[in-house]
C-alpha cells in the first residue's frame, strides 16, 4: 500500500482524482488543509499523484488526506445502503469470570441487522456518526467512518442503550490507484465494519453469564467444602493424639479440673522437697527459640496466617520444676509450651487466648493449660501444618 495524496479539491470545492486531471500544474487543485496549489506529478516511486508545488508539505497537510479518504468511506456506505447490501457482521463479546475458584471466559455471538430508514448528517466531525437508524433487535444504531486509528468515535450525543459500528477505512491505497472508480473498488475489498457495541436485548450474554457464575458458585462450594473436612480431618487427627497422650499420663485429680498451670503450695517443707526432688542439671537446650523443650521432643507447626505461626512442643520436666509449675508428685503430668515461630515479636504473648494458655514473657512461652483445647484452637484455624524433630525445618515456611 502507497501513502501518496490521490485526491484534492478543485476550484468549485469538488473531490478530484488524479488520474481525472491534466498533468502538472496546470489541473487546478489545492491541498484541503493549507490551500495551497497542487501539481499531478510522479515522485520517486514513479507514480502519479498530487504534490505540493516547491515541495513545502507540512505534517498537518497528511490531515486532509485522510478527511478526503474519510468523505469517500461515507459515500462507499451511502452506496452499500442504496444498493441493499449494507449487512452487520456478527456481534462477538465475552462471558466469563476470573476468581481464585474458576478463571473462565466464552465468546457470545448473535446478529443484528437495520431495518427502515436511516437518517444521514451533514458534514459530520471526524469522531461524530455520520448515519443512525434502529436495528431489528429494537435498539437505536449510530455508524461511524474513520481513517485507521487517528481518533476514537464521541458517544456523548447517543441514547441510552444505542448500538454503534465503525466503517474503517485505510488512510493508504494501492499502488496504481488514479481513479474514483478504482478508489471504490479499493474500499469494497478493504472497509471493514467493526462493532462497538450491541445491547444484551435478548439476554443472551446475561444468560452465559449466569451459567458461568453459577459454575463458580459450584467451584467455591466445593474448596469450602474440601477445606471443611481437612480442618474436621486434622482436629480429629489431634484429638486422637491427645487421647493417646492423655492415657500415658497419670490419672487426674477424682473431684474437678486440675489446672496444671497452678504453681505448688506447700506448708510442709518436705512437701516442697518431694515436689522439687533433688537438683538436677539445666537442660539440654538444642533449640533455644523454644525455651525448655524437651530432649528429642517433636515439634508441631502450625501456620494460623501469613504473619502468625506457632510451634507446640512438650516441656522437659527440669525447665517446668525450674518455674514452679509442676503438680503434686504422686500425680506425675506432661507440661506443653506454644511459642512464636519465627521469633518473639512485640505482643506475642497476648496473641492466644486464656483457654489456649498463659502467656509468660520470663519465660518465652505459653503454658498450656489443656492439650485438648490448644490442639482443637490451633488446628482448625491452621492454613498448613506439619511436624518435625528439628524446628528448623520451619524457617521457609
Amino acid at each position: 500500500m502507497a501513502a501518496v495524496m490521490i485526491m484534492a479539491f478543485d476550484a468549485h470545492g469538488e473531490i478530484r482524482f488524479v488520474g481525472d486531471v491534466p498533468k502538472g500544474a496546470g489541473c487546478g487543485c489545492f491541498c484541503p488543509t493549507c490551500k495551497s496549489p497542487l501539481v499531478a506529478k510522479k515522485g520517486f516511486e514513479n507514480e502519479w499523484h498530487f504534490a505540493h508545488e516547491a515541495s513545502q508539505e507540512r505534517p498537518e497537510c497528511a490531515v486532509g488526506a485522510e478527511n478526503l479518504a474519510r468523505s469517500l468511506g461515507i459515500e462507499h456506505l451511502r452506496h452499500l445502503h442504496g444498493r441493499g447490501a449494507l449487512v452487520l457482521p456478527p456481534y462477538t463479546t465475552q462471558a466469563g469470570v476470573a476468581t481464585l475458584w474458576l478463571s473462565r471466559s466464552e465468546p457470545v455471538t448473535w446478529a443484528a441487522q437495520l431495518v427502515g430508514p436511516l437518517t444521514w448528517r451533514d458534514a459530520p466531525g471526524k469522531a461524530q456518526p455520520v448515519v443512525t437508524g434502529m436495528l431489528d433487535t429494537g435498539a437505536p444504531m449510530a455508524f461511524f467512518v474513520q481513517v485507521g486509528g487517528a481518533s476514537s468515535p464521541s458517544l456523548e450525543d447517543l441514547p441510552d442503550e444505542c448500538a454503534y459500528a465503525t466503517l474503517l477505512v485505510s488512510p493508504s491505497w494501492p499502488r496504481g490507484t488514479r481513479t474514483r472508480q478504482e478508489a471504490m473498488a479499493s474500499l469494497a475489498q478493504t472497509a471493514k465494519f467493526h462493532w462497538g457495541y450491541l445491547p444484551d436485548t435478548f439476554g443472551m450474554r446475561a444468560n452465559a453469564q449466569r451459567e458461568i457464575e453459577a459454575m463458580e458458585l459450584q467451584a467455591r462450594t466445593r474448596a469450602a467444602e474440601f477445606e471443611r473436612q481437612r480442618s474436621f480431618a486434622a482436629g480429629r487427627r489431634w484429638a486422637n493424639i491427645a487421647n493417646a497422650m492423655n492415657q500415658k499420663m497419670a490419672t487426674p485429680p477424682q473431684a474437678g479440673h486440675h489446672d496444671v498451670l497452678a504453681p505448688v503450695h506447700s506448708g510442709s517443707a518436705a512437701a516442697v522437697a518431694v515436689v522439687r526432688g533433688p537438683a538436677k542439671a539445666d537442660p539440654e537446650v538444642r533449640f533455644p527459640q523454644y525455651p525448655g523443650h524437651s530432649s528429642g521432643c517433636n515439634f508441631q507447626f502450625f501456620r494460623l496466617g501469613p504473619d502468625e505461626a506457632w510451634v507446640f512442643y512438650e516441656l522437659d520436666p527440669v525447665f517446668v520444676r525450674q518455674h514452679g509449675m509442676t503438680p503434686v508428685a504422686d500425680k506425675p503430668q506432661k507440661f506443653w509450651a506454644i511459642a512464636p515461630a519465627h521469633g518473639h515479636t512485640d505482643g506475642w504473648e497476648e496473641s492466644l487466648p486464656p483457654s489456649v494458655g498463659k502467656g509468660d514473657i520470663d519465660a518465652g512461652i505459653y503454658w498450656v493449660r489443656d492439650l485438648m483445647s490448644a490442639v482443637g484452637f490451633l488446628s482448625p484455624r491452621s492454613k498448613g501444618t506439619t511436624s518435625a524433630h528439628d524446628p528448623s525445618e520451619f524457617q521457609d515456611k
